[in-house]
């Protein structure tokens, strides 16, 4: 692979394999690519015989090509099933363990990860391995750092969990392979995408290209995400990025189609949602890390924003 192409995942889809985390990794990719404008990522899906697979809820998926075709160097996710349907694959886990140096990186989806520990390539490595009983886990397979927790990412091993535990491991890899910038993008995209909202309550995100055509308007965006607690004002921010205020007003009207304050205040009311989630910190503490002088007027403004307060906000989970 030459720098600059893309990444190459390779999604092995195993017979009955369980059909919402191979989307929730597959998912993340794509995004990516359609926020930056460019194809960060090349997606393929094999079996092991190039043939069709059938999923867990009885949908066939026609795949590009069989595994021993797959792109050379990428990185190969398993996509297992439930463990209720598991089996053991006796020619795929020996054929794992002659090939797995073809990829840069290994993967495991549900009980894909079982996979690959039988197969003894998650020795000395943490893995989250979706499987009933950990403690049994622990047992079978004495050599893997069995992890409670829904994704591990060990250098070049992934796994993870059922469900859309994949998806907050594609969103950690992703932001590991292509930038903090990219990963808290596409975690921003999902979240509006879960709980939905009119346009108006969604600020624009710069790609990669923007930020470096318009370097000045990165760095005032940079300056808000760093001053949240505290806000800075329009003036300040123009000083630091050594233009008037009236170019900062005029690069945020064209490049975002906002003006500052309402763009910084999207900002810290973005960074208050997702501070929601952590159930030990009050709405008034909320309020002051996010830069407002009470929970009221945090309040006022995220209902303004969002259409519910706070506290509806928390009880959606």
């Amino acid at each position: 692979m030459n720098k600059g192409d893309p990444i190459v995942f390779s999604f092995l889809l195993l017979p009955g394999f369980a059909s919402l985390p191979m989307s929730s990794a597959v998912e993340p990719l794509l995004v990516c690519n359609r926020l930056e404008g460019e194809d960060r990522y090349r997606v393929e899906y094999l079996s092991r015989d190039g043939q069709p697979v059938t999923s867990n809820n009885g949908l066939s998926c026609v795949v590009d090509k069989p595994l021993d075709s797959c792109a050379h160097d990428s990185m190969l996710m398993v996509c297992g099933c439930s463990p209720a349907e598991h089996q053991t694959d006796p020619a795929l886990i020996n054929w794992l363990k002659h090939h797995y140096r073809n990829f840069s990186a290994l993967g495991g989806i549900s009980s894909g990860g079982y996979l690959l520990a039988e197969a003894g390539l998650l020795n000395g490595r943490k893995a989250s391995i979706h499987w009933w009983g950990t403690h049994l886990l622990k047992k079978q397979f004495i050599d893997v750092n069995v992890s409670k927790d829904v994704f591990s990412l060990d250098r070049d091993r992934f796994t993870c969990k059922g469900g859309t535990a994949a998806l907050d491991m594609m969103l950690v890899l992703v932001g590991r392979q292509q930038g903090a910038d990219i990963g808290e993008a596409l975690a921003q995209y999902f979240v509006r995408e879960r709980v939905g909202g009119d346009e108006s309550s969604q600020r624009k995100l710069l790609s990669a290209h923007e930020r470096a055509e318009q370097p000045k308007l990165a760095e005032a965006i940079d300056l808000m995400e760093a001053n949240i607690d505290e806000p800075l004002t329009a003036d300040d921010i123009a000083r630091h990025v050594a233009i008037s205020r009236r170019q900062l007003e005029r690069i945020y009207k064209k490049y975002l189609d906002s003006v500052p304050s309402k763009y910084y205040l999207q900002i810290r009311l973005d960074h208050g949602r997702s501070l929601l989630h952590n159930r030990t910190a009050s709405i008034t503490d909320i309020a002051l890390l996010c830069g407002f002088s009470s929970g009221a007027h945090f309040s006022t403004a995220y209902r303004n924003l969002y259409g519910l307060t706070p506290s509806e906000e928390r009880a959606r989970g």
